[in-house]
This record gives C-alpha cells, structure tokens and sequence, in this order.
C-alpha cells in the first residue's frame, strides 16, 4: 500500500497544467480561468459561470465534454488544453461552438442577440508550425480577403513559444511548469503549490488519482506516454471475447480507461454500458490514443 501511495505522490509532483486531473482541480477556481482568458483575449472578461469537465448533450448527433466552459453576458469560450494535435482538429472547434449554438440560443431569439462564440486550444506544441506565439481564426470573404462578423472566434495558442519578455510567453511557461516556485502566476503558483504540497489539496488529488488503482508504472509524461496495464487486464478481455461476455469487456474497457485518464465521469461509464459490441471493438483498438474523455465518445455513442 505504501508503494502504491508514493506512485500517485511521485505522479501528483510531475504533473503540470497540461494533465487532466491538474486541469480539473486548477481551473475548478475562477481566479485561475480569470487570468488565463484575459491573457490570451488580450482584454478583462467578467466571468458569470464557469465549469470544469462540462458535458455538452446532443440528442441528434455527437455530444462532447469540454475541458472548461465560461458563460459571460453574450459571450461563451469553450478552452480546451491539449498535449496532442490530433485533438486540436479545426474541426472539433467548430463542432464544440455549433454545440453551444445548439444549446444557448433560444427559440426566439433575434440574430443579434446571438452571443459571441470563443474556442481557445492551448496546445503542449505549435499546432501549425508556423513559429507564432497565437494564431487567430475567422471567416473571410475570399474574393476581397474582408473578415466577415460571424461571431465566432478560434484561438490557438502555441506552447513551444518561450518568450518570457511577454505575457502570453509567461504564461505558456506557467502551463509548463512543474514546480509551482518557478511559476509567474501568482494564482497559479497559488493552487499549484496547494494541491502539490498542502494536506489538504493533496489529499484531494489522490482521490482523484485512486482510480488509478492497481496503476502500473508511469515511464514519463513525454510522448508517448505509457501507463501500465496488467496482464490479468488483457486477459479479461480476451475471456470476454472468447466467452461471449459482453459485460466483462465493459467492466474491463472502463477500468482500463479509469487507470490512464486517472477517473471516469458517471456519463462516460453509462455510456460504455450501453455501447454494441462494434463500438467497445473500436474503443479497445485505440485505447492507446485516448487522452481525455472526449476522445472516447469518438468510439463511443
């Protein structure tokens, strides 16, 4: 049991903005969601409602779960905070802003009293490699290059810029960190070093970190990041195919993916449940490539 506690220590100390459960319990806090929007907007937001792991329903189509979500007066921003770029695709922006659409506007509402839409990726890497600290999409009228208001906005930020002479560089360095003394940000520095060295925040991110249990040995949190899965797991879901046993893959498949994400939401799990063989075949193939739970509701319906 000791072993056990000091592998979720060792794994609460590595973890930086970029890793899931960080992001959960960080930007639980207004002051941190505050601070990070204003820098990248480049202007004050007033914050009416924000959420941390928001799942955004859809009853006709796919449906997403949003990192962080903010509700100001006739403004929403979906931010989501990626190590990979297969999960900063253009167009997952524009299925997570279709989806506020879906949800915000109301029946009568005019055009104009539509609200302004906001989806920031802060990428570990540069997503398009051209070497800016941001990059900025709009619509544009090809044949004159004029922008056209649609009231959406895509936002990149490039975490490989390292000018620290500037506040978005600082602020890229901030989501780098690991030791939280060598952070800029004083709320930042501020809930990092809470919930890395305080008793109680550490307390409360090894509760999120136990449904890792049985977790196997964390080589690094590089590329290619690998978390153990036991032999005794492979095999249930062998059995389980061989058997028939539909039930036994799921209850596998979902703590499978309950030890690499480091928790699974009561929506995810009802949703493996209810998945067709077809499905947990898709699920199980790519189970490598899942960072979030957002990925698994690509396999997943």
């Amino acid at each position: 049991m000791k072993a056990k506690n000091q592998d979720v220590l060792s794994l609460i100390k590595s973890m930086t903005l970029f890793h899931s459960p960080m992001i959960k319990v960080v930007f639980g806090h207004r002051e941190c969601v505050n601070e990070m929007i204003d820098i990248i907007l480049g202007r004050h937001i007033h914050i009416d409602e924000h959420h941390v792991e928001h799942y955004m329903s859809n009853i006709k189509g796919r449906e997403a779960q949003f990192d962080i979500y903010v509700k100001s007066e006739k403004i929403r921003i979906n931010v989501e905070i990626q190590r990979k770029e297969k999960g900063a695709n253009p167009k997952r922006g524009r299925l997570n802003l279709c989806l506020i659409d879906t949800q915000e506007i109301k029946k009568s509402s005019e055009y104009e009293e539509v609200p302004e839409g906001y989806m920031i990726f802060i990428c570990e890497g540069d997503y398009f490699k051209r070497g800016l600290p941001i990059y900025h999409i709009h619509s544009y009228i090809d044949e004159t290059e004029e922008k056209v208001d649609t009231g959406q906005e895509m936002i990149y930020v490039n975490g490989d810029y390292q000018d620290e002479e500037t506040v978005l560089g600082r602020l890229i360095h901030d989501f780098h960190c690991i030791d939280p003394n060598e952070m800029y940000s004083e709320v930042f520095k501020k809930w990092m070093k809470y919930y890395k060295e305080e008793r109680k925040g550490v307390t409360e991110m090894c509760e999120i970190c136990e449904q890792l249990k049985e977790m196997g040995r964390i080589e690094g949190l590089e590329e290619g990041e690998l978390i153990g899965i036991s032999k005794g797991e492979i095999i249930g879901i062998e059995k389980g195919y061989a058997s028939g046993r539909i039930e036994t893959i799921k209850e596998t498949a979902a703590n499978l993916l309950m030890k690499k994400l480091g928790y699974l939401s009561s929506h995810i799990v009802i949703k493996i449940n209810g998945s067709n063989e077809d499905e947990l075949n898709e699920l199980i193939i790519n189970i490598f490539d899942i960072d979030k739970e957002d990925d698994i509701l690509k396999y997943i319906h």
